[in-house]
């Protein structure tokens, strides 16, 4: 640690002019902070950020230190100064500030982003300690849930305009198939845009907290097509999803590790999927009034949006379906 600046308590030391800027909130209200120090008339800043979410203690330390230098082709904001406590109350990080980020949902971002992805979904498995999860059900999880959601997901389809082909297709091809996992790899698990920036023409990636073993396709949903309250999602078009999935497959291809051939279908199914999973999500927060009524409205609009992009692609490729 710089002894000149930090305590253990992760406090500025006493007689060192600062100002602290609070960035954001975390899930456990802990506030993620940039600090900016005066040492001999030289001003200098950094983000401090204690943990956001506490069950991931100690995890962007271990992955900083085991894990990012495994893919120097990623870039990923450094931590300079941590704490040693073993209390998740009194853990905290500073991390090099790369200045004001602009965060955003175009498809061009996207597909820059998409060919990075690659680097750590091809690193071992057994990388990981078998304990770090992500925030989200896996693919069988969801599969059940909506099996038990029956009426309400034909209520879904019905409202949509979906044909009896149609939810036999999702029923049939989507709903009961235990294939859509295809590969199981390291992911990010959080890879949605506002955790990624672009700096001096360069792609950054932030807050690796979630990293766990999942699906190959998840970090490529949280990028493309997971919606949430807290945010707007731009749904991107058809084109721009197909680019994007295009551009992951020929960055594997050229590493020497190809991609199955149906990996653009499945793809497709597993967006469905998570999608119908989101709308019943939002209908019983809607119920419960657990966000406000207006952000889960547009979430709800967004991820239709998404569900009907995804269906017609499949509707497109799969004709005999329909």
């Amino acid at each position: 640690m710089d002894e000149r600046i930090f305590l253990e308590s992760g406090k500025v030391r006493d007689g060192i002019p600062h100002v602290r800027e609070v960035i954001y909130v975390g899930r456990n209200g802990q506030k993620v902070e940039r600090i900016q120090v005066d040492i001999n008339g030289a001003m200098t800043s950094f983000i401090y950020k204690p943990l956001t979410n506490y069950p991931n203690i100690g995890k962007e330390v271990w992955l900083q230190e085991n894990l990012h230098f495994r893919i120097p082709e990623v870039h990923i904001p450094q931590i300079l100064y941590y704490s040693q406590a073993l209390e998740p109350e009194k853990e905290w990080m500073v991390f090099e500030d790369l200045g004001e980020l602009e965060h955003n949902f175009s498809g061009e971002m996207m597909l820059k982003t998409s060919e990075f992805i690659p680097y750590w979904h091809l690193l071992p498995t057994s990388l990981l300690p078998e304990e770090f999860e992500g925030h989200s059900p896996r693919i069988n999880e969801i599969q059940s849930f909506i099996l038990s959601k029956d009426v309400q997901v034909r209520q879904i389809f019905k409202t949509l305009g979906f044909l009896d082909d149609h939810i036999t297709y999702f029923y049939e091809d989507i709903l009961r198939q235990d294939q859509l996992e295809l590969e199981t790899v390291i992911s990010h698990g959080d890879l949605y845009p506002l955790n990624i920036a672009e700096v001096n023409h360069t792609i950054f990636i932030f807050d690796w907290e979630y990293v766990h073993t999942n699906s190959v396709f998840w970090d490529l949903y949280s990028l493309m097509d997971i919606t949430s309250p807290q945010y707007k999602r731009l749904v991107i078009t058809q084109e721009s999803r197909l680019a994007i999935l295009d551009r992951y497959i020929s960055v594997r291809e050229n590493l020497q590790s190809p991609t199955h051939s149906n990996f653009i279908d499945n793809y497709h199914k597993y967006s469905a999927l998570y999608s119908v999973w989101l709308l019943l999500l939002i209908e019983e927060d809607i119920a419960q009034e657990r966000f406000e009524k207006s952000a889960l409205l547009r979430q709800y609009k967004e991820t239709l949006e998404i569900l009907k992009s995804v269906f017609e692609y499949l509707k497109y490729t799969k004709g005999q379906f329909f």
